[in-house]
């Protein structure tokens, strides 16, 4: 008797291995309540990714002259000579540098030349000590290695959007320019990188942008965005 009393009792604390579930559901009241939180956060979220990616799309030329700046900057100090962006009403160019007063018309006809670059100069002289074309050999010292070729017809153009208007100033100039017409301002980076520095003001139907850049690095060191 004593036996089965405590069997029974064993049997009592040991756990169940069943699980009970609760069967209550949500009430359609707070069904209610989450659909509406998730209308809210996605209202409010939608208009914040609008404006995330109209701000994207309006800084596009900012992002293109700083792309284009950092390269013409990089080709100077690799080469040892300069080059340039040239700013004008239609966009951007890089290019190298090699007239102060360039112009519209020069600055169109360098970029068709980059797109149909000449051909390497033919019927080089027999003599010539720098290609070192049919000479003969008559020292046993090693000549000197060739200078680097590099591409001489470089050039990355940008043309701006319809609707944007361009303006910049220069550490020099009192006022800001716009350029219009046929107006051409170049942005010189030197041999050893250094720059002229530079404000440029940006104006799209989406946002205004006003940025300058460092003379060192070329690098954007301020910016000040206003969304419309």
């Amino acid at each position: 008797m004593m036996n089965e009393n405590r069997r029974a009792k064993d049997a009592a604390n040991r756990p169940s291995i069943f699980i009970h579930h609760s069967t209550a559901g949500f009430t359609l009241v707070e069904i209610i309540i989450a659909l509406t939180i998730v209308a809210i956060l996605a209202a409010a979220a939608i208009p914040m990714l609008k404006g995330f990616n109209d701000e994207r799309l309006a800084r596009e030329p900012v992002a293109v002259l700083m792309k284009l700046a950092r390269e013409a900057r990089f080709r100077a100090m690799t080469e040892k000579r300069p080059y340039q962006v040239a700013l004008h009403a239609t966009g951007f160019t890089a290019s190298r540098y090699s007239n102060p007063y360039l112009t519209r018309a020069e600055l169109l006809e360098r970029i068709e030349i980059s797109k149909n670059p000449p051909s390497e100069q033919q019927g080089i002289e027999k003599n010539d000590l720098e290609n070192g074309g049919g000479l003969t050999k008559t020292t046993q010292l090693t000549l000197a290695p060739p200078p680097p070729k590099y591409d001489e017809h470089w050039t990355e153009n940008y043309e701006a959007p319809p609707d944007m208007k361009l303006a910049m100033q220069f550490w020099f100039d009192t006022d800001t320019t716009y350029l219009e017409g046929d107006m051409v301002k170049l942005w010189v980076f030197q041999p050893s990188g250094v720059s002229q520095p530079l404000k440029v003001h940006v104006e799209r139907d989406r946002a205004t942008f006003d940025v300058e850049f460092a003379a060192l690095t070329a690098d954007i060191v301020k910016e000040s965005v206003d969304l419309r």
